[in-house]
């Protein structure tokens, strides 16, 4: 099956930029989580232990009441008053004091869990042939990355939660049962409504997540499209339409939102009206009839709904955690199905550049009326500079993302030192070859952190010597934190040419052997151009460079010049 132009639309710019593979740039401050992924693994056994112990010491508040009411108010022991102060007081710095440390611990623990999946499955991505992630939509594949894989997270920790929560509930039981068990035995009777209705409305539950989540892929769709192609919607006057659909889309996922909630709603408000208000007026009336008749006392009854109020709670948590086990247990099922999907073999490896073929190439797009390459040939040696011209629509840009690797050809074959491209790592090709895009890859960040997707391990004099040398560095020493400013997304709190001399300085600091520039300069003016692009050559003169263009200036810079015709017959179907 063809790509279509549209339903893809920004593989160059997720895949490709300054040299880095798809799972190279994606940012860890310069660390790999799988690297430290035996890091955490102790710490969440610290984890469990903590919350063990902070249920243990929850447990004990109900129990100095009890102290209280048995030595202080019915023996009238006044002197036991501080025995139970001092009990209290180190229990609430002591329950402070470990859930400080749980919510350290935490935060080293699951965030990581987090970062580690998201890389896999962004380095599944990356490993994918190209067919294979164009049977997803971009927002099927973004919800995948990160909601879907929040989801797998969280629910590793609902269920750590949930088992956690299980263990205190039987402790409280047993507890509940030793202070009477007639009151027990009573409290317990309706326990399997609960479950029973909780399981009824998880259903109906995971019905609307499931509507969200289709939703949700749908605006991510209609999002990434519209922001690619706004230049076609602002010229076919189609604005209206599209803010018609984006409002069409957002009243369909708020219905659906808050009918999750109406659920969650319901099955809280059922829980809440039978264990706070029924079951504890019958125990209390139960418990009235007990003290009277010599069966219990004031202070056990007092004491025994302390400890049910903290049962009843715990279930409580219990039940919301089942309620959002259908939307976390489907996104499991969705990330095991990208996970088990099986993986081009591609044993050669590209340790040089030398030379790069492309042969008798045919391409088309799925619902174009025209060939866009046809029996197109060219041979790149090491060391050449190439301009690439023609008019629009003659697949200057396709021809830079089939030599990528972001389109596979249709017809012939694509050679990197007479190695088939299709067998070839791709990470040891993009280790040797820098792409430059129209559209530019800078993230809502620091400038330290931008250029370290060129180079992970980057050190500071590095940077500032990239950055020297692609004529930036004197304006980042201007700015009052230096590297450390952050630069707005895609770099709007740059100008143009800041922008791309940040970009240059990123592809430099990564030192590819091959660069290939698209275009990257065509919204700048011709002085900036000119400026940019003789930055560029001055710093590669012994490298590979290709470049696609439709300016004389830029052509009369480069050796040799390839130009591409606009092919006018049908595409074969």
């Amino acid at each position: 099956m063809k790509p279509s132009p549209e339903k893809n639309p920004l593989p160059e710019n997720n895949a490709f930029h300054a040299g880095n593979s798809f799972h190279e740039k994606y940012p860890f401050h310069g660390r790999s989580p799988l690297r430290e992924a035996h890091s955490y693994r102790g710490k969440l056994c610290i984890y469990i232990l903590l919350q063990f112990l902070k249920q243990g010491l929850l447990l004990i508040p109900p129990y100095c009441y009890l102290l209280f009411l048995n030595e202080v108010i019915t023996e009238r022991r006044l002197e036991r008053l501080w025995l139970v102060f001092s009990l209290y007081l180190a229990v609430f710095l002591g329950k402070t004091f470990v859930s400080v440390l749980i919510r350290i611990v935490y935060n080293q623990v699951f965030p990581a869990m987090r970062a580690e999946w998201k890389e896999k499955v962004l380095q599944k991505y990356g490993a994918l042939d190209i067919p294979v992630l164009q049977g997803f939509s971009p927002g099927e594949l973004k919800e995948r990355l990160h909601h879907d894989t929040e989801n797998l997270v969280l629910l590793r920790e609902k269920k750590l939660e949930f088992v956690i929560s299980l263990i205190n509930i039987l402790i409280t039981t047993g507890i509940l049962l030793y202070l009477n068990w007639i009151l027990s035995l009573v409290s317990f009777l309706l326990l399997p409504l609960s479950f029973f209705i909780t399981r009824h409305i998880r259903g109906r539950s995971n019905v609307e997540y499931e509507k969200i989540r289709n939703i949700q892929t749908t605006y991510n769709d209609f999002c990434i499209h519209n922001l690619y192609f706004w230049k076609e919607v602002k010229t076919n006057h189609s604005g209206e339409r599209q803010q018609k659909e984006f409002e069409s889309l957002w009243d369909a996922m708020g219905n659906a939102f808050l009918k999750t909630h109406m659920c969650w709603f319901m099955n809280r408000t059922f829980l809440a009206f039978k264990d706070v208000f029924l079951t504890k007026m019958g125990l209390y009336l139960l418990g009235g009839v007990l003290v009277i008749r010599q069966l219990a006392t004031v202070p056990v009854l007092l004491t025994f709904m302390e400890y049910y109020g903290d049962f009843t709670n715990r279930l409580l948590s219990l039940s919301d955690n089942c309620m959002s086990w259908g939307e976390q247990e489907q996104s499991v099922k969705r990330i095991r199905s990208v996970m088990d999907l099986p993986l081009p073999e591609r044993p050669l490896a590209l340790d040089t550049f030398e030379r790069l073929e492309l042969k008798q190439i045919g391409f088309s797009y799925e619902d174009s009326p025209e060939t866009i390459l046809q029996n197109f040939s060219m041979e790149l040696r090491r060391g050449e500079k190439i301009a690439i011209v023609g008019e629009s629509g003659s697949g200057k840009s396709t021809l830079i993302r089939l030599m990528a690797g972001c389109l596979e050809p249709e017809q012939g074959e694509i050679l990197w030192n007479g190695q088939p491209f299709r067998l070839t790592d791709r990470t040891s090709v993009y280790a040797k070859a820098g792409f430059l895009m129209q559209e530019t890859s800078l993230f809502n960040l620091t400038i330290r952190e931008n250029l370290l997707f060129g180079k992970e391990d980057a050190s500071e004099p590095e940077m500032t010597d990239a950055c020297t040398r692609a004529n930036i560095m004197e304006f980042i020493r201007e700015l009052p934190l230096g590297f450390d400013t952050v630069i707005g997304e895609n770099g709007i709190r740059l100008s143009g040419g800041q922008r791309q001399r940040l970009l240059i300085a990123r592809l430099l600091l990564k030192n590819p052997e091959v660069i290939v520039f698209d275009e990257a300069t065509s919204a700048l003016d011709y002085q900036n151009e000119n400026e940019i692009l003789e930055l560029l050559l001055s710093n590669v003169r012994e490298k590979t460079f290709v470049m696609v263009t439709h300016r004389s200036t830029s052509v009369a810079k480069c050796s040799r010049t390839v130009c591409l015709e606009k092919q006018a017959q049908p595409a074969k179907r």
